[in-house]
């Protein structure tokens, strides 16, 4: 469990952070740090002067079984504890808010903020027992710069439930089923591009229930989830395959009100095929657009007047 400061995650093992204020007080405090399993003693700076001959506190370093957070400091010996930031406090000689600033300044690189009016979606529905209770997504109630260079809107982070797991550095995804159950959450980290889906969710269609919720007939079906919000933010109603297709998603959507299809799949080897296998695999009695997306690129390559652009083109191409 990260450690957030005026809305900054602090990025740093707590070994590193201790032995840089051991160095700025050249020994004074923290005379001796010692890793202790996943934890760190050191010397207590608030007895003895700091001068005490064997580390008797403890600085843990990640969340243990007794639920102590990140960073937390505790003496074992005269009982002084608190968050990391106070322990700075009181080896620098400084306030704790200059405390705060300065673990900000030296170990965060990543801000976040928490969303303190994020709207419930009444989605009607009984958790079961293979579905997920939707107060789990209060743990992911962050925005992230992330969000917002991939062309995301607060409306439409906000509508889908897009958040930031603090924890695994990944914007989430909640995917609801096409009877509003919410039945897991996607992750893309924000580092590496990683993307994750848990193992027992399958290939739902995502924000598919969106659509029958709100009886819209008319979308544009991409492969990704950022293509499919990105073309939200647009004003366009869109879904996503999570890929290219399976038998399971057109059997699914076979059963549902949706006449118009605009396909986006990607402009590649993978997405051509993914075209073939949607036009084989629907109802006979809808409209099926190609867009032509442009080789080696995706909807979210593309701006909203070079989407559309090709959106009118291909509008001459309905099977």
């Amino acid at each position: 469990m990260d450690l957030i400061i005026n809305n900054h995650v602090i990025d740093a093992n707590v070994e590193d952070i201790l032995k840089h204020i051991q160095d700025l007080t050249n020994g004074r405090y923290l005379k001796n740090i010692i890793r202790r399993g996943d934890n760190i003693a050191i010397t207590c700076p608030t007895h003895k002067d700091g001068q005490e001959s064997h580390p008797s506190c403890y600085v843990y370093n990640n969340t243990n079984s007794d639920n102590v957070p990140f960073g937390w400091y505790r003496c074992f010996t005269c009982n002084d504890q608190g968050p990391l930031y106070k322990l700075v406090s009181i080896c620098l000689s400084i306030t704790i808010e200059d405390a705060k600033q300065w673990l900000v300044d030296n170990y965060s690189n990543t801000f976040v903020e928490r969303s303190i009016d994020l709207p419930l979606i009444d989605l009607n529905n009984k958790v079961q027992n293979n579905y997920l209770d939707e107060s789990i997504l209060g743990n992911y109630a962050y925005y992230h710069p992330y969000m917002f260079q991939r062309g995301l809107t607060e409306e439409v982070i906000l509508k889908f439930r897009i958040g930031f797991d603090i924890e695994s550095n990944a914007i989430t995804f909640p995917v609801w089923d096409e009877h509003n159950n919410l039945i897991g959450i996607t992750r893309r980290n924000v580092s590496n591009k990683f993307f994750h889906i848990p193992a027992n969710m399958g290939k739902p269609i995502y924000l598919l229930n969106f659509v029958i919720n709100e009886n819209i007939t008319d979308v544009v079906v991409c492969e990704s989830q950022l293509d499919a919000l990105k073309c939200w933010a647009w004003g366009i109603p869109a879904i996503a395959l999570l890929g290219t297709g399976t038998k399971k998603q057109y059997n699914i959507l076979n059963k549902c009100g949706i006449r118009f299809y605009h396909l986006a799949l990607d402009g590649d080897l993978a997405g051509e095929h993914g075209v073939k296998r949607f036009v084989e695999n629907i109802r006979n009695d809808v409209f099926v657009d190609i867009i032509q997306i442009p080789q080696n690129k995706d909807v979210n390559d593309l701006s909203k007047d070079e989407f559309l652009s090709l959106k009118r083109v291909n509008k001459e191409s309905i099977l």
